[in-house]
């Protein structure tokens, strides 16, 4: 635009002092002359004068844009020379309408706008700002653009044949024809499940229990097994008589609920108050003198302790009331 409009004046300044050579064979070789300046000066001044102060042109891809258009305004740019943009590029002058995307290339940047109002819209004149090589910021300014709204309707909106608004139609989920019927099965599920709970709660607890063998049997069943060993006929009598006594003292330990199995002879002795348990005291104190003392005892003494040892748990084991009362106590602790 520039270099057309230098042209024009120098064009129209030769033009007017044509009529002062008096015949053409001085016009023709004058008219080369300002052909030859219009063709290659003129643009090489411009040029000069757009490196020097730089240029800026505003144009838009189209001038008339329906309402909630989008259009593209291009800025064609150079800047002086040492001049460059910033990091984020400043443009002013384009107030009243929306960006929404910015598009930076090589001396050209593309905006595009969102045409959201209903009247026509004009800008401000548009300033891109740049830094000097100083590094100072300066502004290249452009002339405003405007943009002409039309109807969405027709180009005649006054002869436009609109069609009445109707009502807005409900719309009908599927869930909702089913939702009574959900909301019973729901409430059926509910009630069943609370009466399941209530049955299983006044049904009668059943427990299972681990059977536990009775002391009394165990201690006989144990002797037995000693007996079975022969420890004794085997010349294993110390052997005998340590298993003897372990049987013993964790029998005392189960009946009289007192760690016996950890105690000595003496010191069970002093802890027991049952006249029964002194007789067991007696064998355990025979048994120590085999243990400890190197005592040889008969084979008629060892029967004989064995059946003292086996008159002793029968004469303590627990009756069969007793056994039903403590079972009793147990369920009722549960």
């Amino acid at each position: 635009m520039q270099h057309f409009d230098l042209k024009i004046s120098v064009f129209t300044k030769c033009w007017m002092i044509a009529p002062f050579f008096p015949t053409s064979a001085f016009r023709i070789p004058t008219f080369a002359v300002i052909f030859l300046i219009i063709a290659f000066w003129v643009p090489a001044v411009v040029d000069a004068e757009a490196a020097a102060t730089g240029s800026l042109t505003a144009s838009l891809d189209q001038a008339t844009v329906p309402v909630g258009g989008v259009v593209w305004l291009t800025l064609d740019y150079d800047l002086p020379q040492g001049g460059r943009l910033p990091r984020k590029v400043e443009i002013s002058g384009l107030k009243g309408i929306t960006t929404l995307q910015q598009v930076v290339d090589s001396r050209q940047i593309r905006i595009q706008l969102l045409v959201d109002r209903r009247e026509n819209w004009q800008s401000d004149s548009i300033k891109l700002g740049y830094l000097n090589s100083e590094g100072e910021t300066q502004y290249l300014e452009a002339g405003p653009v405007s943009i002409q709204l039309t109807s969405n309707i027709s180009e005649k909106p006054e002869e436009a044949d609109l069609r009445p608004i109707r009502d807005i139609d409900p719309v009908k989920s599927i869930w909702q024809s089913y939702l009574l019927w959900l909301a019973v099965v729901g409430a059926l599920v509910l009630i069943g499940v609370g009466l399941f709970r209530w049955y299983k709660k006044r049904q009668t607890a059943v427990y299972r229990t681990e059977y536990v063998e009775p002391p009394h049997l165990r201690a006989r069943r144990q002797l037995r097994g000693l007996d079975e060993q022969q420890y004794f006929e085997k010349g294993l009598i110390k052997q005998h008589y340590f298993v003897f006594s372990e049987i013993l003292k964790h029998y005392l330990e189960t009946i009289r609920h007192f760690p016996a199995a950890e105690y000595t002879t003496e010191e069970i002795a002093r802890y027991v108050t049952v006249e029964a348990d002194r007789k067991l005291v007696l064998l355990l104190q025979e048994a120590d003198l085999v243990k400890f003392a190197d005592t040889v005892p008969t084979r008629a003494r060892k029967e004989a302790e064995m059946d003292a040892a086996l008159t002793y748990i029968r004469e303590t084991a627990p009756r069969i009331e007793s056994v039903q009362e403590q079972t009793r106590q147990e369920e009722a602790a549960k």
